[in-house]
């Protein structure tokens, strides 16, 4: 089992994500890289499955690694710069149908009976 990183309070899935994290800053996982799997987390770190895959998504949520399909969870490439856009047009607003004057009116119906 792996030495716990980090506050000995914090919950165990921010200690794994503190040491990926750290591998990942400091060139240990390079972009494309592997990253352990959900049952090497939770083997190496003594973990409940759910805990491992919690550590996974916050990487992933944090853009630090993606999930590639037939190749596992590996390391992003950094971002790059994305060229600025042009602005969306705005929609124009739908026109009113019929007399244009709210809504429709529904004429009264009798009573059913139930």
């Amino acid at each position: 089992m792996t030495k716990p990183t980090g506050a000995p309070d914090q919950p165990p899935y921010l200690r794994i994500v503190g040491e990926l994290r750290r591998r990942i800053t400091e060139g240990e996982l390079a972009p494309g890289d592997r990253v352990p799997s959900t049952r090497q987390i939770a083997r190496e770190w003594g973990v409940a499955l759910a805990t491992a895959t919690k550590a996974l998504t916050t990487l992933r949520l944090e853009g630090l690694v993606v999930a590639r399909p037939r190749a596992g969870t590996v390391v992003a490439t950094p971002a790059t710069p994305a060229a600025p856009t042009a602005p969306a047009r705005p929609r124009p607003r739908p026109r009113a149908r019929g007399r244009g004057r709210g809504r429709a009116r529904v004429p009264d119906r009798p009573p059913t009976r139930s």
